[in-house]
């Protein structure tokens, strides 16, 4: 029996498309490139049907339907706001009614600028109010739990965040309280949300009844540069906007790809995002411990080449693959380590996840790991996280046991701190040369400290590229934060270094990150028919991105 659904064809304001039997009228009228307004429907949660702002008409019914709750059928014709001045009336309608009891708070509220009341009331409304009565009072500004705060005046009662908390979570901390106009969101006595998921019900209320006590009055979003960018908190690689202002990350919101993470994200993703920004950084190179210049740098480096000596190189998983393309072509062609030498490693440590977490959480903080598949660092099966783990722990004691006299650390987080002890360190300062790309300064990283040779790399909150989840999607991140002045990119430092040793691993032609993805891809078969405009917003899967790149189609990367 075939699992295909049944095809069936639905008009929208005259536009024909077809779609899925059964899909929601919300989803049909985005085929047709249609929106239809609403609040309490969500593609990843229950229906409700509560708003009822997604009405529209359909020929046959006797009275308008809700969208959300209304599936297609074939020959269905339908009409929206668009076109029917009937739906409209009524959506205004049902607009007022939702803002009867709202307090005229617009000014002091975090939504503001993003707030689905204010662009529906513009777009669908835009009357004064002829409400005279006293509104209604409800609860203001109460702690529902560590990170989340609740104002009741302004909640429309969508249950998004009930629904949320009962369907994904199933812990259920959220309920329904009293009747009518003095309904309210509340959380069930002697309970809090205090989930691994809490954030995620700000992102989902489409007003500002929920926000961040973290970020609460941090900043006016119109101030901010928001950013679609992907979380390396781990290698789920959730979807995420990033609001950036003064050189800081102030907000963060999950972006929706259901292939990734629907529009989930963790708190630790969530809140995290700073935590890769270490508070002194390396902005000059620093030869035996002392700040340097370049020439003394080069000078340094040059036994990363002396090929009489044993070698190893560690990667950091928060590196991108274009930059682990570069690391790999030094490794061989400077170093003579290559992927099957046994000597070359990316980090990689598993965690334990409660169950809660496994929703959406990677037993890894690697972002990046699973890019080690495309570089011959472990086998293309399922076992590819167990070998990494296993090749990271072999190396690490090939330099603790000083069987290795040329070190090279590639990017910040090429050891996990839970990996870093004495031995190590003593392996460090005791072989020929160890060279570490890294953002963190001496004086707060011991890791650094061992180096004799420590070039001024950037964090991964400073970087463009691409990178692999461990689902093997193809995923853009975007550079948040500018890096100091003096710092580059990991893949630059390298192509400095191989010139100045004479092995010059890139072209002249590559000196942007767009320039590195193109070079990369046309000397990769696994890769080479990705595009950065194939990779998009949401990403593409590793197995369709075999094949020769078509520049000509990419105008993106031009």
């Amino acid at each position: 029996m075939s699992d295909a659904k049944e095809m069936v064809t639905v008009t929208v304001d005259g536009t024909a498309v077809e779609v899925p039997k059964g899909m929601n009228l919300i989803e049909v009228a985005r085929k047709a490139g249609i929106e239809i307004p609403h609040y309490c429907y969500h593609p990843h949660l229950s229906i409700a049907g509560n708003c009822r702002m997604c009405q529209v008409q359909v020929e046959g019914m006797p009275k308008l339907t809700i969208a959300c709750n209304t599936g297609a059928t074939d020959g269905m014709v339908v009409r929206t706001q668009k076109v029917s001045e009937e739906v409209s009336e009524a959506q205004r309608a049902t607009l007022e009614f939702l803002l009867i009891n709202h307090p005229l708070d617009c000014t002091v509220c975090d939504q503001a600028g993003h707030c689905k009341l204010q662009d529906y009331y513009y777009e669908y409304n835009g009357r004064a109010s002829r409400f005279t009565e006293n509104k209604v009072n409800k609860i203001k500004a109460e702690p529902v739990g560590p990170e989340v705060i609740y104002d009741g005046e302004r909640c429309i009662v969508c249950t998004r965040c009930v629904r949320f908390c009962d369907e994904v979570t199933e812990t259920s901390e959220f309920g329904v309280f009293n009747r009518g106009d003095k309904s309210v969101i509340g959380i069930h006595p002697g309970a809090e949300l205090d989930n691994p998921f809490s954030g995620v019900v700000v992102d989902l209320c489409p007003v500002g009844a929920l926000t961040h006590r973290r970020w609460r009055f941090n900043t006016r979003i119109w101030y901010t540069q928001e950013v679609n960018t992907i979380c390396t908190g781990c290698s789920t690689g959730c979807n995420a906007k990033v609001a950036v202002r003064d050189g800081r990350i102030v907000q963060v919101k999950g972006r929706l790809n259901s292939d990734v993470n629907k529009e989930w994200m963790c708190d630790e993703g969530r809140y995290g995002f700073e935590r890769f920004q270490p508070e002194k950084r390396v902005v000059n190179p620093i030869v035996s411990g002392e700040d340097s210049y370049w020439g003394p740098a080069f000078s340094a480096a040059k036994a990363l080449s002396k090929a009489d000596e044993p070698a190893a190189v560690l990667l950091s998983p928060f590196l991108t693959v274009e930059e682990l393309w570069v690391a790999m072509m030094f490794s061989k062609d400077v170093m003579g380590v290559d992927a099957s030498s046994g000597h070359i490693a990316m980090q990689l440590r598993k965690r334990d996840l409660t169950e809660l977490e496994q929703i959406l959480v990677s037993p890894d903080y690697a972002p990046n790991a699973r890019a080690a598949q495309l570089f011959g660092l472990c086998s293309n099966d399922e076992s590819w996280r167990s070998a990494v783990e296993s090749q990271y722990s072999a190396v690490l004691e090939q330099i603790r046991s000083g069987s290795v006299k040329r070190i090279l650390l590639v990017g910040e987080g090429a050891v996990a701190e839970a990996d870093i002890d004495d031995r190590l360190l003593s392996g460090l300062k005791n072989a020929s040369i160890s060279a570490a790309l890294c953002a963190a300064h001496p004086e707060i990283s011991s890791l650094a400290a061992a180096c004799g040779l420590v070039l001024p790399g950037r964090t991964v909150n400073e970087k463009n590229g691409v990178m692999l989840n461990r689902d093997g999607r193809l995923q853009r991140m975007r550079m948040l934060l500018q890096g100091p002045i003096g710092t580059q990119p990991d893949w630059m430092l390298l192509s400095r270094l191989s010139a100045e040793l004479g092995k010059k691993i890139l072209s002249q032609d590559v000196s942007d990150d767009r320039g590195l993805f193109r070079a990369m891809t046309a000397n990769s078969e696994t890769i080479g028919g990705a595009t950065l405009v194939r990779i998009g917003d949401s990403g593409m899967m590793l197995a369709d991105a075999a094949g020769e790149i078509d520049d000509s189609g990419d105008p993106a990367a031009a």
